[in-house]
């Protein structure tokens, strides 16, 4: 394997063993990776087939748009 991305792979496992790396990564299962999780099992969005920047941030502004306004629904429909 290239030995820079050994390096680099040596170094970031390092800084996620030290106990600031793990609270920051502890903080990020928190805010972070539940929103995409439910993006890919409630909307089944896996992959975007747009190509480009802007179309991307179109495209995933939708797609956050749109996992809000579930959100907001389920919310407002329980009260």
């Amino acid at each position: 394997m290239n030995e820079g991305y050994q390096n680099l792979k040596a170094k970031e496992c390092q800084a996620l063993l030290s106990p600031q790396g793990r609270q920051i990564f502890a903080q990020r299962k928190i805010d972070v990776e539940p929103v995409f999780g439910q993006i890919k099992a409630c909307l089944g969005y896996k992959r975007c087939n747009l190509r480009g920047k802007r179309q991307l941030r179109i495209d995933m502004g939708l797609v956050l748009m749109v996992n809000n306004l579930l959100k907001y629904n389920k919310r407002t429909t329980q009260n």
